[in-house]
C-alpha cells in the first residue's frame, strides 16, 4: 500500500519533526529491551528442567564443592539461590534456611522485574510525545491563520496538520506494542515466581527437613 511506501514514510517522517526522531530513539530503546527481556526471561535462565534433581544428587552425597560448581556453570536464578543456600549447609533451622531462600529468590525476581521498567518507560513517554507534536502542530496551524488573517487556501495549513496527525499516530505505534509486551513479560514473571517458589520449598525439604 502506498502509506507504507519509503517515499510515504520519508515525507511522515519529514512531517513530524524532531519529535519523530525522539519517538524513533524510544522504539529503538523498546526493541532492544524487549529482546533482552525475552532472551533472559526464558525457562533454562529462571528454573531450569532437571537442576533441583541433580544438585539434590550431589547434595545428599555430601558434594557440595560440586554443587557449588555446577551452580556457577549453570547461571540461573535457582542456582544462584541454591549457591547461596551452600552458606547454611550445616544447618538444622528448616525455617531459617526457607526465609532466607525465599528472600534471595524475591530480591532475584524484583530485580528482574526491574529490568522491564525502561520498557514501560517507552510505552509511557511514547504518547506524550505524539501529543506534544499534535499540541505543536495545531499551534502551528493557528498560527498561519492568524498571519493570513483568514483559512484561504486550506493546503497551506497541510503541513502542520500533517505534524499534528503524524507525531499521534507515531507515538501510539510505539506504545501500544511496548505495553502488550509488558504485560507478556509480567505474565511470563509471575509464572516463573510460581515456579521458583516450589522448586525452592522442595530443596529446602530434600535437604534440610531430615535435620529438623
Amino acid at each position: 500500500m502506498e502509506i507504507f511506501s519509503i517515499d510515504r514514510l520519508a515525507t511522515y517522517l519529514a512531517q513530524g519533526g524532531v519529535t519523530m526522531w525522539f519517538i524513533g530513539a524510544l522504539s529503538i530503546l523498546g526493541v532492544g529491551c524487549a529482546l533482552e527481556r525475552f532472551w533472559n526471561l526464558r525457562r533454562g535462565r529462571i528454573v531450569p528442567d532437571g537442576l533441583s534433581a541433580d544438585i539434590v544428587s550431589l547434595w545428599k552425597s555430601g558434594r557440595l564443592d560440586e554443587v557449588s560448581s555446577l551452580c556457577r556453570t549453570d547461571g540461573s536464578m535457582l542456582s544462584r539461590i541454591v549457591e547461596a543456600m551452600l552458606q547454611y549447609a550445616d544447618s538444622t533451622d528448616y525455617a531459617e534456611v526457607k526465609l532466607f531462600a525465599e528472600e534471595k529468590a524475591g530480591r532475584e525476581l524484583r530485580l528482574e522485574s526491574r529490568k522491564s521498567s525502561m520498557l514501560a518507560t517507552a510505552a509511557t513517554i511514547a504518547p506524550l510525545l505524539g501529543l506534544f507534536g499534535t499540541v505543536a502542530g495545531l499551534l502551528g496551524a493557528f498560527g498561519t491563520v492568524a498571519a493570513m488573517g483568514e483559512m484561504g487556501d486550506a493546503s497551506v495549513l497541510a503541513d502542520d496538520i500533517g505534524k499534528a496527525l503524524v507525531t499521534t499516530v507515531a507515538g501510539l505505534v510505539v506504545s501500544i506494542p511496548c505495553l502488550f509486551v509488558t504485560g507478556m513479560l509480567k505474565s511470563r514473571l509471575d509464572l516463573y515466581s510460581v515456579l521458583l517458589e516450589e522448586e525452592i520449598a522442595d530443596l529446602v525439604n530434600q535437604l534440610f527437613i531430615r535435620k529438623g
